[in-house]
């Protein structure tokens, strides 16, 4: 990532009781993202659409678990697979619900890009996630974003509680901090291996996801950017390099920060 964009910890973020946990190497993305960057965009339709979201819950993998496709309505379509050793599902639901009261937690997992993060209901409460709304500004490649990330239980979305050792799923609706429109999905499912945990990480964005939150709004608004907004590959390219360079980042760091904070 190109040093303009590199935000760091301040000194103010180095004085936490847990700034021992920063790190501000990021290691290159691995060889399964690359590959699957070179193949990209995969053609249309390779990876389900939002409504076939529970078939996450399906042993094994799905045919293609790393990459991005251009879909025929404009949207954007992502999946990412990222190992993480020694991490458990239980580690990534504390994590989503600690992370978000202050910035220097949230530059923890991607120094580089992350710059700050805030509960819209203005609680500094770490203890839960769903049900709220993080404020983030955070570098996507060179783009800075500014996003609101309302997280919701995965029954919305169909999918089943399971036991959280075995499996949890972080759900939210993503949209503007400061524009009321909503544009995007994205689900991780974190889920035991073998040598501890994976990722599966899904977005999905632009076209037919894009919706005006004010509801007095009529629906053509909605219809409208629908059909106006045309996604580019290079927010494919950028959208799965930093989701596999966070939750890689992350997975380093995190048994020993959730050993050490988790209530």
């Amino acid at each position: 990532m190109p040093s303009k964009t590199y935000m760091g910890y301040r000194q103010a973020d180095r004085d936490m009781p847990y700034a021992a946990f920063f790190n501000e190497k990021i290691a290159a993305i691995p060889d399964s993202v690359s590959r699957a960057l070179a193949r990209s965009p995969f053609p249309k339709g390779t990876f389900p659409d939002l409504e076939r979201v529970t078939e996450l819950q399906n042993a094994g993998y799905a045919a293609v678990e790393n990459g991005f496709s251009l879909e025929q309505d404009g949207s954007l379509r992502v999946a990412a697979l990222t190992p993480m050793h020694r991490v458990t599902p239980p580690m990534l639901d504390w994590w989503f619900g600690w992370h978000g009261s202050a910035n220097s937690r949230y530059k923890l997992w991607h120094p580089k890009a992350h710059r700050s993060a805030r509960w819209q209901d203005g609680s500094d409460d770490d203890t839960h996630y769903i049900g709220r709304t993080s404020i983030i500004e955070e570098y996507i490649g060179k783009k800075m974003e500014k996003a609101a990330i309302r997280f919701i239980a995965p029954t919305e979305l169909g999918l089943a509680i399971e036991n959280k050792d075995q499996a949890v799923y972080i759900c939210a609706r993503v949209g503007y901090a400061h524009f009321p429109i909503d544009f995007g999905w994205l689900v991780h499912q974190v889920r035991l291996s073998a040598n501890g945990a994976e990722m599966r990480s899904r977005f999905w964005m632009g076209g037919r996801h894009i919706q005006v939150r004010w509801k007095w709004l009529p629906g053509i608004f909605s219809l409208l950017l629908q059909k106006a907004i045309k996604l580019p590959k290079q927010q494919g390219i950028d959208l799965l390099t930093h989701c596999a360079e966070e939750m890689q980042h992350l997975a380093g760091f995190l048994p020993d920060i959730y050993e050490a904070y988790q209530a």
